[in-house]
């Protein structure tokens, strides 16, 4: 089973909380079973989210705008000036990004215009605290952006329509391979994809880097336990692997996950980004990577988990955890993503990679970052 084409063709779109994530995580299920693993569903309660496409114009025309997951509609079209409030980060690799607000002739603030975060398209995102919804907010192109950075007091319209859909469960899918220890080091990635996007590279291409992992130690023995996890609603905020850490907290389950590995757009992108904590994992990673000559084939990129991808969950409570991922690419969250953009090499260097850093973990695990 080629897992890019099942989810990233056949299924595609799969925004979390609708019948088609529920497709693809049976489908990941169904590989697991064929790498002769057992596949159980971990699931939880969810409150979805299904945008309408926003409407934005400045001076009278229309501007690409990408929508905000979980955020307040518009009472109808909003419209006044449009001011830059500042910038703003998520952290880790996530660049700087400008926000202005539409605001009304009092000064109240109607509405948002947010940075697209890596500066390309107009595409669909989240932003906030950590909260369920935000105000009414777009994603605008790091190019309009920078066009309304020059044209602060222009004059903006923007509608912005969605529903919060209460009643959704979303499952992740984990399959463990049983070790002569019960500690284990976590392997993951995420199923799901956004609004209109088939997520081909984000992330069916680390899907199917999670089950060729699973093909290649299955059958084997090993010192310590591995554990399997495709995480649901990875794209609304990490939701998936949140909730198993929670629940993995509430149980103790917790308390034997020694590590995480987890792999997130590997088959195209302009760097091959290495993401892990502490410092000596990403020592480790940076060395076997360069052991099978990656520093000749790619940019490497090597810095500390950051937010944004499923690993860092484990990183907030001290494990030592690792994103392989090669970023950013032009056709990011959008419809555009294709099977053409794949880069076989990419897909099978960033396995490989993987699979020296599970072995290494196996032989000689990363003590804990509060250690």
């Amino acid at each position: 089973m080629d897992l890019v084409e099942t989810l990233g063709v056949e299924i595609g779109v799969r925004q979390a909380g609708t019948p088609a994530a529920g497709r693809a995580a049976e489908a990941v299920a169904d590989a697991f079973r064929e790498a002769g693993l057992e596949p159980r569903f971990h699931e939880f309660d969810l409150l979805g989210y299904e945008a309408d496409e926003p409407e934005l114009e400045i001076e009278g025309q229309r501007w690409d705008a990408g929508p905000c997951m979980y955020a307040n509609p518009t009472d109808g079209t909003v419209e006044g000036d449009v001011r830059r409030l500042g910038t703003h980060s998520i952290g880790g690799f996530f660049p700087e990004a400008d926000i202005f607000a539409i605001e009304d002739d009092q000064g109240r603030e109607l509405a948002r215009l947010h940075m697209s975060p890596f500066g390309g398209a107009a595409i669909p995102f989240l932003t906030g605290v950590r909260q369920i919804a935000v105000g009414p907010t777009v994603f605008i192109s790091g190019a309009d952006s920078q066009r309304l950075r020059g044209m602060d007091g222009a004059h903006g319209r923007l509608k912005v329509g969605g529903r919060f859909v209460p009643g959704c469960v979303e499952r992740n899918v984990v399959a463990e391979l049983p070790g002569e220890s019960a500690d284990a080091i976590v392997l993951s990635a995420h199923y799901d994809s956004v609004w209109r996007g088939p997520g081909v590279i984000d992330n069916a291409t680390g899907v199917e880097g999670l089950r060729r992992l699973a093909e290649r130690f299955a059958g084997r023995e090993h010192p310590r336990t591995l554990v399997f996890a495709a995480f649901a609603a990875e794209e609304i905020g990490c939701i998936g692997s949140r909730q198993y850490v929670f629940d993995a907290e509430i149980t103790g389950e917790l308390e034997r996950i020694k590590a995480c590995v987890n792999l997130d757009c590997i088959a195209h992108g302009e760097r091959f980004e290495l993401m892990a904590s502490p410092p000596a994992l990403a020592e480790r990673l940076h060395e076997l990577a360069k052991q099978l000559e990656l520093d000749t084939r790619y940019e490497l990129n090597v810095g500390g988990a950051g937010p944004g991808v499923d690993a860092f969950a484990f990183h907030e409570k001290g494990i030592p955890a690792a994103t392989l991922a090669h970023f950013p690419y032009d056709e990011y969250h959008l419809p555009s993503e294709r099977l053409e953009l794949v880069d076989e090499q990419a897909l099978g260097d960033s396995v490989e990679l993987a699979v020296l850093l599970v072995e290494s973990l196996l032989a000689e695990p990363m003590q804990p970052e509060s250690s």
